[in-house]
């Protein structure tokens, strides 16, 4: 695919990308593997946007794997330095698969999640940081190991980055989350 000229790579993108805007199950696995292959494409990142906006649907998706699939696919723009910011739309979208998910999905999410933090301002940061924590403290007790390990570095990871006077405004939400942490500990 790299060895494909530029502009019929462009259009093989705009092909998947539209084909997987009309969500259709026959190809929609296929098509967005390619999909995500291509945004390796760094003469794509002008068309980055498109592909942005057809995740959410995808990451809501039924289909067993895509989630997880379409969490990879953003977690590798997270460590791109020239389109990771751009990601940071998906910020919601990414926090709600925490809800009710697999532990392999919870387990990917807390990954993208952990990347994204690093590039949120402390603006964006303090308004986030209540209902992530609210989020993250319901996995403490997750029957997956990997998972428990990953929720409780990542509220670490999010209290290191809070700064100041924005710190003490979420002090409560660390407080209901350290009792269950203990319990669990306690436990083991």
């Amino acid at each position: 695919m790299r060895k494909t000229p530029k502009a019929l790579r462009s259009d093989i993108f705009c092909h998947l990308a539209d084909l997987l805007s009309v969500e259709d199950p026959t190809w929609e696995m296929i098509a967005m593997v390619v999909f995500i292959e291509m945004l390796d494409c760094d003469d794509l990142s002008d068309q980055l946007d498109r592909g942005l906006g057809i995740f959410p649907t995808y990451l809501q998706s039924q289909c067993r794997g895509m989630p997880s699939l379409v969490l990879r696919a953003i977690l590798r723009l997270t460590k791109r330095p020239d389109v990771a910011r751009k990601t940071l739309v998906l910020l919601p979208h990414v926090m709600e698969r925490l809800q009710g998910t697999d532990s392999e999905t919870s387990a990917a999410t807390l990954a993208v999640l952990g990347e994204m933090l690093r590039l949120l301002d402390q603006r964006t940061l303090r308004c986030t940081a209540p209902a992530l924590a609210d989020l993250l403290w319901q996995l403490f007790g997750n029957e997956l190991d990997t998972v428990r390990e990953c929720s409780i570095r990542l509220f670490q990871d999010m209290m290191g980055l809070m700064v100041g006077a924005k710190r003490k405004k979420i002090k409560k939400e660390v407080r209901k989350s350290l009792l269950p942490l203990v319990f669990h500990l306690y436990d083991e």
